[in-house]
């Protein structure tokens, strides 16, 4: 797997679908007893889109107490996951005689698993989120078809539906963290830091036009707990194929121990210190080789 993958966001993601999916199962399987495969179907996907894109959009913020954040994961992440997981159930009803189950299954939730990553990228707010869950969420989909079908067929009903909602939840945070990992262009990885949140070695991808790095709840790059850290700090842009820092006023940053007055264009390699926070700044296009 390429170097600048980590490994560590891959498994977080993957964790976090599953137990969405795990959620999921244990608040549908009292619905599996109605007799209409359609209404069957319709509520068995509108909980599992609801569970899996909710866990998704709101774990990152959730793991650092960003608590507005994670509403508004929850918020997106229900609203897009309801619609993308019914849509992804009622296709593969009615793909069954035409493609057959296993086929029916891929499709359908090749497509809510594509809904479910749109609503995950639309909690950032993020276009590039949006075009990474919504690749990511429509591969994982539809590799979690595959083994729900598989599953469902080869064990009892209640067992064989809880491995495959896990299994397909976590499909689809794994790939979802899987293609923002191979498409970041530009990301700050924490060296050391005075921030209760910012531990050594994570990773914020600079996916928005513009970043906002401070110690106010709403920042894309909370660091909370470091009195040496404004609310609003420091501004990271993302102009095509430059990168760009200022501090805010009557805020200091450093870029490799020398104060920023102004805009400083980065290059990769550049160390950017915000209050107590130092991060290395790495670019793919420019990442030297490990």
């Amino acid at each position: 797997m390429a170097t600048n993958v980590s490994r560590e966001k891959l498994l977080f993601y993957a964790i976090a679908g599953g137990l969405g999916g795990l959620g999921a199962w244990a608040a549908a399987e009292p619905f599996m007893g109605i007799r209409s495969p359609w209404a069957r179907d319709l509520i068995l996907g509108a909980i599992v889109g609801l569970f899996i894109a909710s866990f998704l959009a709101s774990i990152e913020a959730l793991s650092v107490g960003q608590w507005r954040q994670v509403a508004r994961g929850v918020k997106w992440g229900a609203i897009i996951g309801i619609f993308g997981g019914a849509v992804a159930l009622v296709l593969a009803e009615a793909a069954f005689d035409v493609l057959g189950g296993l086929n029916g299954r891929i499709l359908g939730w090749g497509v809510g698993g594509l809904l479910v990553g749109l609503g995950v990228g639309s909690a950032t707010r993020s276009n590039a989120r949006r075009r990474n869950g919504a690749i990511g969420g429509m591969v994982g989909g539809a590799l979690g078809g595959l083994c729900y079908q598989a599953l469902t067929v080869t064990f009892p009903q209640a067992f064989g539906r809880a491995i495959a909602i896990v299994i397909l939840g976590a499909l689809i945070g794994f790939f979802i963290g899987l293609v923002s990992e191979l498409l970041k262009r530009g990301w700050l990885m924490v060296v050391r830091s005075q921030s209760r949140n910012a531990r050594e070695g994570r990773e914020y991808p600079l996916t928005k036009p513009v970043t906002v790095v401070g110690r106010a709840e709403e920042s894309d790059i909370g660091l909370f707990g470091d009195p040496t850290v404004l609310a609003r700090h420091a501004i990271f842009r993302n102009e095509g194929r430059t990168f760009f820092v200022s501090p805010t006023s009557g805020a200091q940053v450093f870029v490799n121990r020398q104060p920023v007055h102004g805009r400083y264009a980065l290059k990769s390699g550049d160390r950017v210190e915000v209050g107590g926070t130092l991060f290395l700044f790495r670019e793919r296009t420019q990442a030297p080789q490990s």
